[in-house]
């Protein structure tokens, strides 16, 4: 080989391996990988812009603009997922302390105790609601007795968990300086959760079960279904505050990594998705790439726990789930960012390709039916778009894409809303030809 020859094939190793490291670092322009796909040589499995030619910011133009030259695919949603108990998998082994950091020194830690009496809770009370489920429309009496006693003692003894945690809790408030008013918040949250407990013990003790057994069944499932609801919205709003305090003691990056996943849909879990979000940006990753935002919320889901039973939730969620995994990119930070909203962070994605990959999700679903037994039903799901602006800290960028959700969901749901830098305004999306599928659960 000649000199002249070595020496390019040296600088062409040199370029491959720095390109290749700064790409792993996060920084730099697409991969390899992408431009492959983009010039037309590959399909990633998901949804692209036309070019990745670094767009104009989409702030500057009108949604409409964005959603030019949208191409007609579809997609399909593997029948075949093994699905997961949501309550067990959440529980992540309470009673063998090894697997926590529960330093009493530090005061998130009495949230993550308050969560860990609702998870105990919840693993008994879906028990009850299945048997009480597989019954119905032949209810005998022993299954009524036991499973009203067997709830009676599942509510006093979570009451009792509960108290000891929110006492311990509302101790340390002080500690929690500027942060101080969170603290109150969940402490009235707390005392809430204790009045809907103090009410379920209270109808439990003065209901007639004798006289018509399938409606005692019915309002059994409707209590499990109230406590059920008490216990999600208690459990998501004790998860933003521990991390929120956690950022705020600057332990954010130090949470235990068994915190980091939902073991439900084996996405990211809130704790998850905004550690990672911490550490994009120590790296400055929203200042040297392109980032656009999307949360995706299901709409009206406490329906389909409340008449199927949570179990069949799960299912429905684990679905939806493997729908966003298997469409996103390797890159995307995706997760699940509470009970039926999932969030994806997409690097080197402009707005345009967010909205038709959240317009694509939305008229996916929409085009779903779930089948269980001889029912079925359909969901909708209503989404948010937001563009990171270099300025952006990431808690902005969250707080933007929630309020952004929320006006979408008061403008009727089962739509996509954009955040165009100054308010969210909707996005008027063409039919992309999602094609009807049914899913058994």
């Amino acid at each position: 080989m000649t000199l002249l020859g070595l020496t390019v094939v040296i600088a062409v190793v040199n370029l491959a391996v720095g390109y290749a490291a700064a790409v792993l670092l996060g920084f730099g322009p697409p991969t390899f990988r992408d431009a492959w796909s983009a010039l037309g040589f590959g399909n990633r499995g998901r949804l692209e812009e036309p070019d990745l030619l670094w767009l104009q910011k989409a702030s500057a133009q009108p949604v409409a603009a964005l959603l030019d030259g949208f191409e007609q695919e579809t997609t399909e949603l593997q029948p075949d997922i093994e699905p997961y108990d949501e309550d067990m998998a959440e529980l992540l082994l309470p009673d063998q302390p090894e697997y926590w950091d529960l330093n009493e020194k530090y005061v998130e830690t009495s949230i993550l105790k308050l969560n860990i009496a609702m998870i105990k809770s919840g693993l008994r009370t879906q028990e009850i609601d299945m048997r009480l489920r597989a019954a119905a429309g032949r209810t005998d009496p022993e299954t009524i007795r036991r499973c009203l006693e067997e709830l009676k003692e599942v509510c006093q003894s979570y009451l009792e968990q509960h108290r000891e945690a929110a006492e311990r809790f509302a101790a340390r408030i002080s500690e929690l300086g500027q942060l101080r008013s969170l603290g109150e918040e969940i402490e009235l949250a707390n005392l809430e959760q204790a009045a809907q407990l103090e009410t379920t013990l209270s109808n439990l003790q003065h209901m007639d079960f004798e006289s018509d057994l399938e409606a005692a069944n019915r309002r059994l499932l409707s209590e499990i279904h109230n406590l059920r609801v008490a216990r999600h919205w208690l459990r998501d709003m004790q998860e933003a505050a521990f991390l929120a305090v956690a950022r705020y003691e600057g332990r954010l990056p130090s949470i235990e990594r068994q915190l980091w996943h939902d073991p439900l849909t084996r996405l990211r879990s809130r704790i998850g998705l905004e550690v990672a979000l911490a550490e994009w940006w120590k790296q400055g990753r929203h200042q040297t790439r392109q980032i656009t935002g999307l949360l995706l919320d299901l709409d009206s889901f406490g329906k389909v726990n409340e008449k199927y039973g949570s179990l069949i939730g799960d299912r429905v969620l684990v679905h939806v789930a493997e729908w966003i995994k298997k469409h996103a990119s390797p890159a995307d930070l995706v997760g699940r960012f509470t009970g039926e909203s999932f969030l994806l962070m997409m690097p080197d994605v402009g707005p345009r390709a967010a909205i038709k990959h959240a317009e694509q999700f939305r008229q996916t679903l929409e085009k779903m039916l779930f089948r269980t037994g001889e029912e079925t039903f359909r969901l909708t799901a209503t989404g948010a778009v937001v563009e990171v602006r270099p300025e952006d800290t990431d808690e902005q960028v969250l707080r933007r894409l929630q309020e952004t959700l929320r006006e979408a969901k008061r403008a009727g749901r089962n739509r996509i809303f954009f955040h165009n830098g100054r308010q969210p305004e909707p996005v008027e999306a063409p039919n992309l030809g999602a094609e009807q599928t049914e899913i058994v659960l």
